[in-house]
């Protein structure tokens, strides 16, 4: 497939196979980052954020930018009521433009309450995604992320934790950013999954594509049976956070708010069987119908972190180099992958994980 911005092709410079691989090795020491993140749509990307913000001994966070998100495209698999979604801690979005400005304000949010200065640091982002824009969204978000990637002089690693619209229109307006940066996404399946049927991949496929077929450096980080091992429970919740800092209190009571209540469990068990476990299972639908589920034990994905784990301890993961895949339009993996390789994730620790997470967010 050829990128096409605007009517026009793309051409992306050629990295070789070790330059590539190297930049998906994160280096010891301090790693610059920027954050692109859907903020306002999940009770996640908050702790991704403040994670990384509390981090600065490793970590040098340098912006966050407010990512597109709408929910249009889950209406397309699965009929959902706005008021389910916000039963289940998600927040309704109809526009793409909407939900990057509700993440704006959530970001402004979180940096007062982590103390720090948004002045130059926390950007809008694109208001339409690539799919109906027909190229590249201008944005301050993709604008500045140019401008850090040629002031970086190591690598910028690019954290995207929803829609990679952003990420993806600052490649196609300046494609020579690829030697600079290298990006760690959260979206999609597993690549043996067969489909990338996903929120962040879902709501722009061809910014998916963009992503994987301009040969940028890739950490790519899929959704179930990988970032859905970062489930936090209640009993954590009120143990490591509730009380402890005016944020923790705020992230913590988050995730309680959202523990559902039966009706919407059983709505969310079906949104993941019929979207993102699609084809894991061949059991009947009324075969499962005939078990009922009364008692849970609440807990929570926390996909987001993952990207923050990845960067900052890459021994909390395992990953390998893969051949980049293509996204068809039915977010079905294309059979044939392309020539170059990207590094996916298969397993996070998530015990390291957390334990540095719940350290950082309460002593640092």
């Amino acid at each position: 497939m050829t990128v096409i911005n605007h009517g026009v092709p793309v051409t992306f410079p050629a990295l070789t196979d070790e330059e590539r691989e190297r930049k998906t090795l994160i280096p010891a020491g301090k790693v610059n980052i920027v954050i692109d993140s859907d903020t306002k749509n999940e009770v996640d990307d908050q702790y991704a954020i403040a994670w990384a913000a509390k981090e600065k001994e490793r970590l040098n966070l340098l912006a966050v930018y407010a990512a597109p998100f709408s929910h249009d495209c889950i209406k397309q698999y699965l009929a959902m009521p706005g008021g389910a979604v916000e039963g289940a801690g998600v927040t309704y979005a109809e526009k793409p433009g909407d939900g990057m400005e509700l993440s704006y304000e959530e970001i402004l949010k979180l940096f007062a309450m982590l103390g720090e200065d948004p002045e130059g640091r926390v950007f809008r982002g694109s208001d339409a995604y690539i799919k109906d824009a027909g190229g590249a969204v201008d944005s301050e978000a993709a604008r500045d992320l140019i401008k850090r990637a040629h002031a970086c002089e190591d690598t910028l690693y690019v954290l995207s934790i929803g829609a990679i619209t952003n990420v993806a229109s600052a490649i196609m307006m300046d494609p020579e950013i690829i030697k600079k940066i290298c990006v760690v996404w959260l979206g999609g399946q597993p690549l043996h999954y067969g489909h990338g049927i996903e929120f962040n991949l879902m709501q722009d496929v061809p910014a998916a594509n963009v992503i994987f077929e301009s040969g940028v450096p890739l950490i790519y980080i899929p959704c179930m049976s990988v970032a859905s091992l970062l489930t936090l429970t209640e009993d954590e919740i009120r143990t490591h956070l509730t009380g402890k800092n005016e944020l923790t209190t705020y992230l913590g009571d988050n995730c309680l708010n959202a523990f559902a209540a039966p009706e919407v469990s059983s709505m969310m068990n079906m949104f993941l069987r019929n979207l993102y476990l699609k084809g894991r299972d061949d059991q009947p639908m009324d075969y499962l119908g005939a078990f009922k589920s009364v008692k849970a034990s609440n807990s929570r994905i926390i996909w987001d972190i993952s990207t923050v784990a990845t960067v900052f301890n890459p021994s909390w993961q395992c990953s390998k180099l893969v051949h980049a895949p293509v996204v068809n339009d039915d977010l079905s993996y294309a059979e044939k992958r392309l020539e170059h390789k990207i590094r996916e994730v298969n397993y996070l620790f998530r015990d390291y994980i957390f334990g540095e997470m719940f350290h950082a967010l309460t002593e640092k």
